[in-house]
């Protein structure tokens, strides 16, 4: 029994320390990526103003096709917002998950949900995600039923907090497109056609 029990500890520790190493480079290269969408946002609100400022010149501006410029500052001001959003919200996101991923769930193997649980839930992750730390379905609960159903929610909630974290990702690969789309249309602004 002893050699089980040593095995046991011995196989727990090396999956944990797997575990941070793999939570550790996970999270380094979200940090990247977030330094990378920073960086853009700088550089496109510094393209923007400089390109404002330097094509108020009278000289410069015959050369110009003004729509293409217009368009190109519309990319990068989409830029901005998304990039703004992106980082707003992915520390929210990853705040209320581990909130709420310490209250008790339940999650449903057959993935089918009641309408008022889906309900319930939705409300709970827009709430979520103007307020993370917030105590919803955290109550003393009257009766078996009443806590199945919080869980089930709680479960639900943490779920699609997890699917939007990930939504996330998606949408910084469309913020790399439309930062390196702005910057074709800044240059073949210069180009009359």
């Amino acid at each position: 029994m002893d050699k089980r029990e040593d095995f046991l500890s011995s196989w727990k520790k090396e999956f944990k320390e797997k575990l941070d190493e793999f939570d550790k480079n996970i999270g380094n290269s979200r940090q990247i990526s977030r330094d990378s969408i920073y960086k853009i946002i700088i550089l496109s609100a510094s393209i923007v103003g400089f390109s404002v400022s330097l094509f108020s010149i009278p000289i410069l501006q015959s050369s110009l096709n003004l729509d293409i410029l217009k368009y190109s500052w519309y990319f990068f001001l989409s830029v901005i917002i998304l990039g703004f959003f992106v980082l707003l919200s992915e520390g929210r996101i990853k705040y209320a998950i581990t909130w709420k991923g310490f209250q008790l769930s339940q999650y449903s193997e057959d993935r089918k949900y009641l309408f008022k649980e889906k309900f319930y839930a939705f409300l709970i992750v827009i709430i979520t995600l103007f307020y993370p730390a917030n105590l919803l379905f955290n109550k003393i609960y009257q009766d078996e039923k009443e806590k199945l159903f919080k869980e089930r929610v709680n479960g639900l909630v943490v779920n699609n907090l997890a699917w939007i974290e990930h939504f996330l990702i998606f949408i910084e690969n469309i913020i790399f497109i439309l930062f390196i789309l702005g910057l074709v249309l800044l240059v073949s602004s210069f180009a009359r056609g």
